[in-house]
């Protein structure tokens, strides 16, 4: 068997962070879906990229410009940021999926939990986008060998599909204050109509309620491309725009694990959510020893199973500890203040 290329492994850790982040969206239990699903999307196209780079043999790990040796941290090479990445895949303004990202990116670091619901509805078509564009563009440039789309189906929803559900997500977007609508307008005003109207920057998609299917081989839901329609049916769609619009999102299958990080994972999560380093080696193993979620080191047998069953558990398989998506919140909501960092981890906070 040929060995696997040296950017599988990066892109292996890109395809799971997807996958999270639409179980994280989809989820009716998820405290903070919107935020959740953001972190690790943008997790999983910084990977993406890496890979992409990797493969076509571009450098993406800084330098120091006065010795042109690679900048490190902690011993290992600076890799690009996201956002330097985002502009040298596509150096152009203009390019519908660099504006979707750019867009998320700031949209994440403007989200106040108590106006997420609202945010999603308004957020909605941009996160959908997010994810049809990965897709895309893992497909587009690894194959089809590497797509995730069998691996998520639609979920069955109900707010969309009653007067009332309809109603309260609507009042939800109706509460966001003043300065997050604006966000979204004010980004929107400085790109041209063909850019706003493309797919890959805002996805948007409307469903029609029909009969059960006439054969086995239908679906319930069918998707409709703009340009397979004639015109007639293009104007009775825009009539039904006029009334209303349904985002579809799609949601995962479940999977041994699902869900489920590695703690270099669940460290660069909460590192995100802090904005403080949060190394796998150092803060990370402090911050479990410190809330006792797991055992040490040291134990064997049946006592490595002794773990808080909510953020925790042992995988026997591959003799390791995985941490839930909770536990990444409640590090985060924890640790964010300053004083209370210091005093759990032993040393105050610093920036990556």
């Amino acid at each position: 068997m040929a060995p696997r290329p040296r950017w599988h492994h990066t892109l292996t850790a890109a395809q799971a962070e997807a996958l999270t982040a639409v179980e994280i969206y989809n989820s009716p239990t998820s405290l903070r879906p919107l935020e959740g699903f953001l972190v690790h999307m943008h997790v999983a196209w910084l990977y993406l990229l890496h890979a992409t780079f990797d493969k076509a043999k571009t450098p993406y790990h800084y330098k120091d410009p006065k010795t042109g040796r690679y900048v490190r941290v902690d011993g290992e090479k600076k890799s690009w940021e996201l956002q330097k990445c985002i502009e040298v895949r596509w150096p152009s303004i203009k390019e519908p999926v660099r504006q979707n990202l750019e867009l998320t990116v700031q949209l994440r670091n403007k989200i106040e939990h108590r106006f997420e619901r609202g945010l999603m509805v308004a957020a909605s078509g941009f996160a959908q986008a997010l994810i049809m564009n990965y897709e895309a563009e893992l497909v587009g440039i690894f194959g089809a060998g590497y797509s995730i789309a069998d691996r998520v189906h639609i979920p069955v929803a109900l707010s969309t599909f009653s007067r009332e559900g309809a109603a309260a997500m609507a009042s939800s977007q109706l509460l966001l204050p003043k300065r997050l609508r604006d966000f979204f307008i004010d980004y929107r005003a400085r790109l041209d109509d063909s850019l706003l109207n493309d797919q890959a920057f805002e996805m948007r998609i409307e469903i029609v309620q029909k009969r059960s299917p006439k054969t086995e081989a239908d679906l319930a839901v069918s998707f409709v491309r703009e340009d397979d329609l004639a015109d007639e049916e293009l104007e009775a769609y825009k009539q039904l725009e006029r009334v209303g619009r349904v985002i579809l999102r799609d949601k995962d299958r479940d999977v041994a694990n699902f869900g489920w990080m590695k703690p270099s994972v669940a460290s660069t999560a909460i590192q995100t959510g802090l904005s403080f380093r949060f190394s796998p080696s150092a803060e990370f193993p402090r911050a479990w020893r410190h809330y006792r979620v797991r055992p040490d080191r040291n134990s064997t047998g049946k006592q490595r199973n002794k773990t808080n069953a909510k953020y925790c558990r042992y995988d026997e398989a591959h003799d390791d500890y995985l941490y839930s998506q909770a536990y990444v919140d409640y590090i985060v909501a924890e640790l964010s203040d300053a004083a209370e960092f210091q005093r759990v981890i032993g040393w105050p906070p610093k920036r990556p």
